[in-house]
């Protein structure tokens, strides 16, 4: 059986691929804030299981077997944060922390009344799916906002899965009222990389990395 220290680092090495990272040990070791030696001994213990593999350049990538695990914690840390925003009422910018806690300790059961509750199609508070879908870091219609077009309606569809850690990042969204299901406008973008936006009536400015974080869909309704 799997170990929590297992299950995180298919985890991560599922979330970086769902932004379409590719995936290397020392990436990992950043991600997860721990060292590239014990990043080194986690993915040793996989590589023997079958649940990872490595292409020629080193890069990471699930077999089928980790694929499954991962998607399951992952879909349990979502649902926690869903029970946490739509039920306690929590502000979605401060539930991923609370959400880290809760994944190990949703039982089958409790994941499948909770899939009943909030729909199998749906997303988390970020809004990243519930089940992640291959191919990996393939989001179809999505652009991120720092590439979007200028003066053209769009949705905020999610925010990148690997900074849903970075609180201060998130609160900062929070304040702008930027997240998925806001409509927004990028009004310009100017030479030293910020872009001007419009949404909810205000005009607020952000960095282009900030923008490169946000991922949005054209609105046709907007």
């Amino acid at each position: 059986m799997p170990t929590i220290a297992s299950e995180n680092l298919l985890k991560a090495i599922l979330e970086l691929s769902e932004d379409g990272e590719a995936v290397i040990a020392a990436r990992l070791a950043q991600f997860l804030r721990i060292s590239p030696a014990a990043v080194s001994m986690a993915l040793k213990r996989l590589l023997h299981r079958k649940d990872i593999r490595f292409t020629p350049r080193k890069t990471i990538l699930l077999t089928p077997k980790g694929f499954e695990q991962a998607c399951a914690l992952v879909r349990k840390h979502r649902l926690a944060e869903r029970l946490l925003v739509d039920v306690l009422h929590m502000p979605w910018e401060k539930v991923h922390d609370e959400a880290e806690k809760l994944e190990h300790a949703i039982s089958p059961e409790l994941e499948a009344r909770l899939l009943e509750l909030f729909g199998a199609a749906g997303t988390c508070p970020h809004g990243s799916p519930f089940t992640p879908q291959m191919p990996l870091g393939q989001h179809r219609d999505e652009v991120a906002l720092a590439d979007a077009p200028v003066n053209q309606p769009l949705l905020v569809v999610r925010i990148a899965e690997l900074h849903e850690h970075e609180e201060n990042f998130l609160e900062s969204l929070a304040a702008l009222h930027l997240k998925p299901g806001t409509t927004v406008h990028v009004a310009r973008k100017t030479f030293d990389g910020i872009l001007e936006i419009k949404t909810g009536g205000k005009n607020v400015s952000v960095s282009q990395l900030t923008g490169s974080r946000i991922w949005v869909r054209h609105s046709a309704s907007a």
